[in-house]
């Protein structure tokens, strides 16, 4: 197993099974038995954390592919593996894959490397008393690099905070100029407007001033007849209108 997973012996790395796949040719005589024993012995309990049993009995022998998926299951509890054959035939061409997930905790695994990562880490705050105090405090102690690396760290931070501040107050200054610029542009372009309107009052009086000469238009249109006949189809309609509402009416006074 340890060469077919990857390693997850340091206590921040979480590796776990979640699947298996293998396949192998069996090869043996049709007339005799034969079985084949996959399994994976179990670290944590006794007899096997997977086992599977592939009866070839009465065959001739072949190809087989199986996938097995199950619960995640930590690889510690993954011991060794095998292929066994119990009775007649021999496997060939096996090839085992495991399905995993790993997980890595990346606080543990700096608290793990140095306890001067994090403040959180257990034993900051001995390892930070004795650089404060300096107890032993020499090139070959073992802390001794790691305060300088802190103290480099530190001066890395303030200087790249000092960068960013200025390259904020430089962006806002454009910012400020720019919207100087943008005002006076608009204020501009709204007094450019209104000159305009004005000069265009001349055009406009020009045409209230225009005098139009008029006069007295005598009607043209003549009337031959002066006798309208009546229209003879509006009468019908109205007489059918009416005899209309009297029946409806008559009608209502019989229900009355």
């Amino acid at each position: 197993m340890g060469n077919v997973i990857p390693d997850a012996s340091e206590p921040w790395v979480t590796l776990q099974i979640h699947g298996l796949s293998y396949r192998y040719t069996m090869k043996k005589d049709p007339n005799t038995d034969g079985i084949v024993w996959i399994r994976n012995k179990d670290t944590a309990n006794d007899g096997y954390v997977f086992e599977q049993k592939d009866d070839w009995s009465g065959t001739p022998g072949g190809t087989i592919r199986k996938y097995f998926r199950f619960n995640y299951i930590d690889s510690t509890r993954w011991g060794e593996g095998s292929i066994d054959v119990e009775g007649d035939g021999e496997v060939t061409d096996a090839i085992l894959t495991y399905n995993y997930k790993m997980d890595v905790d990346e606080q543990l695994m700096k608290c793990s490397l140095t306890p001067l990562a994090d403040p959180s880490c257990p034993g900051f705050a001995d390892a930070l008393r004795k650089l404060l105090n300096q107890v032993d405090l020499s090139p070959d102690d073992p802390f001794y690099d790691e305060w300088v690396q802190a103290q480099l760290d530190k001066e890395t931070e303030v200087e790249e905070e000092i960068v960013e501040n200025e390259e904020e107050e430089e962006e806002e200054d454009l910012e400020k100029d720019l919207g100087a610029e943008s005002t006076i542009e608009e204020l501009g372009g709204n007094q450019q407007e209104l000159l305009i309107e004005l000069a265009q009052t001349q055009k406009i009086e020009s045409y209230y001033s225009v005098v139009i000469s008029g006069g007295v238009y005598e009607e043209t249109l003549k009337l031959e007849d002066k006798n309208l006949p009546d229209n003879r189809r509006a009468l019908r309609n109205l007489a059918s209108d009416n005899t209309h509402r009297t029946m409806v009416r008559s009608q209502y006074d019989r229900e009355q």
